[in-house]
């Protein structure tokens, strides 16, 4: 992006990306007038030089926003106090099911106290699973299943806002 940096009577002096300056004549600058911080473009021929003025941007994305992007997860979390938060569900590819961001904390406590009854499936919304736990509690076998799912809950990365996808 090019940037009007000076004026000088009739002479402009721009700014270019890479660092170099380029000099073009007030006449140049087509319908509008030339000021200091404007953002231009720059069109030329071999005999012909026009400058004209580049609308800014509407708003950028910022890092985060495109890196969220890029790896497919948005977790979108409204921090006002009457506003509940909504259930955000993802679909993640070669999994079946709805897939469903929790806290990190919240869940990893479930599964270590409450994970043979299926207490964490109950937090996550999975609450077919849960009943599964519940009615199978007697066996140890969802306990044992409870606690692999604690060390892989464990093992995942949070995202800003401590919440895992389960």
């Amino acid at each position: 992006m090019k940037k009007i940096i000076k004026i000088d009577s009739d002479i402009i002096f721009i700014g270019c990306e890479d660092g170099s300056i380029k000099e073009v004549r007030k006449m140049d600058c087509s319908n509008f007038e030339p000021a200091v911080g404007d953002f231009v473009e720059i069109f030329s021929t071999e005999t012909r030089v026009i400058v004209t003025k580049k609308e800014p941007e509407a708003q950028q994305e910022t890092p985060a926003q495109n890196s969220a992007a890029k790896n497919g997860i948005n977790i979108n979390i409204n921090s006002s106090s009457n506003t509940p938060i909504p259930q955000t569900y993802i679909e993640a590819s070669g999994v079946s099911g709805p897939r469903k961001a929790v806290n990190k904390v919240a869940y990893c406590l479930l599964a270590l106290f409450l994970g043979g009854l299926g207490g964490h499936k109950f937090y996550a919304g999975k609450i077919g699973m849960g009943f599964l736990y519940l009615i199978f509690c007697w066996t140890y076998i969802p306990s044992i299943i409870a606690f692999i799912e604690l060390i892989i809950a464990l093992c995942k990365p949070a995202d800003a806002n401590g919440m895992i996808i389960v």
